[in-house]
C-alpha cells in the first residue's frame, strides 16, 4: 500500500543568516520537517502548508521552484512517498495548536540544524534546501 504525506522545510532569516525551523515529538524524540497525510481532493503544496500550520502555527509561503520527493518502506510493509517544499517565514513564534501533535520547535543555523535531525534522508534534503539558498546553487537570490 501507498501512502503519501507532504510537508515543508521551514526557514526564516535571523541577522543575515538562514535559520531552519524543525520540529521534534516530546514522545519518541523524532526530530524532522513539519509533514502530514494529504486529505482528499487537497494539493501537495495545500497539503504542505496545512500541515506545517497545524504542527507549528507558523504561515509560511512555498517556494514551489524547490520541490524534493523521498520515498521509503515503512515498518508496517507500506510504501510512503513524502514531498517536500521550500517555504519562507518571517517574524513568527511556533507554538503548539491545540489537538495537533506534541512538538518542541528549534530554530537553527544549518550546521545545528542538520546535527538535530534524526533521518539520513532529511539530512540531505536540509543539506540541497541550504545550497540553494546560500549560493551553491543558481537561485540564491531567493534569501
Amino acid at each position: 500500500m501507498l501512502e503519501k504525506s507532504c510537508g515543508t522545510i521551514p526557514y526564516t532569516i535571523k541577522n543575515g543568516t538562514v535559520c531552519y525551523l524543525l520540529v521534534k515529538a516530546k514522545d519518541d524524540g523524532y526530530c524532522g520537517f513539519p509533514k502530514g497525510h494529504v486529505e482528499k481532493n487537497e494539493s501537495e503544496e495545500e497539503t504542505a502548508l496545512r500541515e506545517t500550520l497545524e504542527e507549528t502555527s507558523i504561515h509560511t509561503q512555498i517556494n514551489s521552484a524547490f520541490r524534493y520527493e523521498i520515498s521509503y518502506q515503512m515498518g508496517n510493509g507500506n510504501t510512503k512517498t513524502v514531498v517536500y517544499f521550500l517555504a519562507k517565514f518571517q517574524n513568527q513564534t511556533s507554538k503548539r495548536n491545540k489537538y495537533f501533535e506534541d512538538f518542541s520547535y528549534l530554530i537553527l543555523p544549518f550546521e545545528e540544524a542538520y546535527q538535530q535531525l534524526t533521518f539520513e534522508n532529511t539530512k540531505q534534503i536540509l543539506k540541497e534546501v541550504n545550497d540553494f539558498l546560500t549560493g551553491a546553487a543558481p537561485q540564491a537570490s531567493l534569501v
